[in-house]
């Protein structure tokens, strides 16, 4: 084989019914210069089979198989072995666009960069439709002048894009000489890697085009089994601000940006939550810890998403109890405004604000002269 452009790494777990459909995405793709390094973690359906059955019809297909120690272990020990210029870490149930590695090697080329990210969509595997997926790559939170990077882009430096690798590109020398690894966590081990990236970074660039798809209502997906894993994403936050804080230029608008992508991420995390045990574990550690964990200001102004913050000052006012009766009152307020129409929307808008106190005063008024 010709020098190596690009390691493609794929942890594989327990996908029978989607590998083959990925597998063909990425042995198809219009750059030829690549290797696929399949790193099955201890598959216990037909997965291990697939993957040798494939082996057989492509020689660019290497295998590593290892007992369950989840993606992170895995694409490390997938990336030990690569030697393509760049690596990508790609799932092993996605749909990936055929010149997904060519256009985005290219970009990389042409910009000398260290880190690319492109756009993606969701594919729901129920009703076999692509859905629009902008939180993969924010634009309006893109700077003007790209290749980008810390010096160039503090304030939406983390919150450009979302913490997933697999619309990422990576220089590889650029992995080694920053000791990048993902963490052996069950979950969320791709958060430390791939913001420590974006910190680390000289050069970002993008490929704004739609190249790659997320499979959902996949019940098998690391998010699908978030409520097995509620400490996961806490510990990985903790771990990307004790290294941030050691970094001599991590300044108070980087600091921000952090607190703005972990109130974001940490909340994501407990509305997904699937059980009653797993919502109350997290919750309670939002309550009890969040703030003096990560030095939180409370302060609405230094929140991007107000509604991130209004949720983070609930959680904190209110006991468990208290915060679900009032989740479970706004949904039934909303639900009433949609089957009433307008006027009653406007009833609500006003009884739920000053303007209710003030008409009332108005009509008091009158009836007094």
């Amino acid at each position: 084989m010709k020098d190596i452009k690009v390691s493609v790494i794929v942890p594989v777990y327990n996908v029978e019914k989607y590998l083959s459909q990925t597998l063909d995405t990425i042995i198809n793709q219009t750059l030829k210069d690549i290797e696929i390094i399949c790193v099955d973690d201890g598959s216990t359906d037909s997965s291990p089979n697939i993957l040798k059955e494939y082996q057989k019809k492509d020689d660019r297909i290497h295998l590593i198989f290892q007992q369950n120690q989840y993606a992170g272990v895995a694409r490390n020990n997938g990336l030990k072995q690569a030697k393509g210029k760049y690596v990508v870490f790609w799932d092993s149930d996605d749909l990936f666009h055929k010149k997904a590695l060519e256009l985005i090697y290219k970009q990389c080329e042409k910009d000398e960069a260290d880190l690319c990210v492109c756009a993606a969509d969701n594919y729901d595997s129920q009703s076999n439709k692509h859905i629009g997926a902008g939180m993969y790559l924010k634009r309006e939170r893109l700077p003007k002048e790209i290749p980008f990077s810390k010096q160039t882009q503090t304030r939406y430096l983390f919150t450009f894009s979302t913490n997933v690798p697999w619309n990422k590109m990576w220089k590889r020398s650029f992995i080694i000489e920053n000791d990048l690894q993902f963490q052996d966590l069950k979950q969320a081990n791709d958060a430390y890697f791939v913001m420590m990236s974006y910190y680390y970074a000289d050069r970002i660039t993008i490929v704004d085009k739609v190249l790659m798809s997320y499979r959902i209502n996949n019940n098998e997906s690391l998010t699908g089994k978030a409520s097995q894993t509620i400490s996961c994403i806490y510990n990985a936050y903790l771990n990307i601000y004790a290294e941030l804080k050691k970094q001599e230029d991590f300044n108070e608008n980087m600091l921000q940006e952090f607190h703005n992508k972990l109130i974001n991420g940490i909340l994501y995390a407990l509305k997904i939550q699937a059980n009653d045990e797993s919502f109350s574990s997290i919750y309670n550690l939002i309550k009890e810890s969040m703030v003096n964990d990560f030095d939180l200001p409370l302060n609405e102004d230094y929140y991007y998403n107000k509604n991130d913050y209004m949720m983070l000052m609930d959680v904190l006012k209110y006991s468990l109890n208290e915060y679900l009766f009032n989740e479970y009152q706004k949904k039934n307020i909303n639900n009433k405004l949609k089957r009433k129409g307008m006027i009653y929307k406007i009833y609500y808008a006003l009884y739920y604000s000053r303007l209710w106190k003030i008409c009332g005063f108005i009509v008091n008024v009158v009836k007094l002269k």
